[in-house]
Order: structure tokens, then sequence, then C-alpha cells
């Protein structure tokens, strides 16, 4: 019952830069939401794909949205990012 998928869309999902300077690079992905985890894949029409990247539902912080500085195409009409609960370490 964990596993019950709760919503399943495609998304469009800016990558992650590893660079301080490069262009942004949105790719569609699938991400599927059940009542543990918020999953994401890459898309193909034919089946689900590969599995990119997971994020356990008790681990997300916030889920906010993000003000852009110029107008968006309707695909990124509403952009969001997820914080993760970080731990801190102290020596």
């Amino acid at each position: 019952m964990e596993n019950r998928i709760i919503l399943e869309e495609l998304l469009m999902k800016k990558s992650q830069q590893k660079k301080k300077i490069s262009p942004n690079n949105y790719k569609e992905r699938l991400f599927v939401l059940t009542k543990t985890s918020l999953s994401y894949y890459e898309y193909d029409k034919e089946k689900k794909g590969t599995r990119k990247g997971s994020i356990e539902i008790k681990k997300i912080r916030c889920a906010e949205e993000v003000n852009l500085d110029e107008p968006a195409p309707p695909e990124r009409q509403y952009p969001f990012q997820v914080k993760l609960y970080t731990i801190k370490y102290f020596w």
C-alpha cells in the first residue's frame, strides 16, 4: 500500500549545473509520487524508462515556488524546488 502511485506526471526538470557558467538545461522527466517517495524517470513513450532519482518524502523539508526573473514558457509556468532536510555535524 505504501508504494501505490498517488500521481504520475510529465514535468520539465532543470539539471543540476556542476559548472558555475553553463546554460540551463531542461529535460522532460516522468515524476511518480507515492506515499513514501517522489521518483523521476527518463521519459520514454513506450515505457516508464530508467529511474534517474528518488527522494524519500520523510526527508523533504519544504517545497516552494521559484520566482523567475523573466517570463517562463508555458511548459515551465509553475516552477518549484524541493528542499531536503540536512543534518549538520559539528566536531
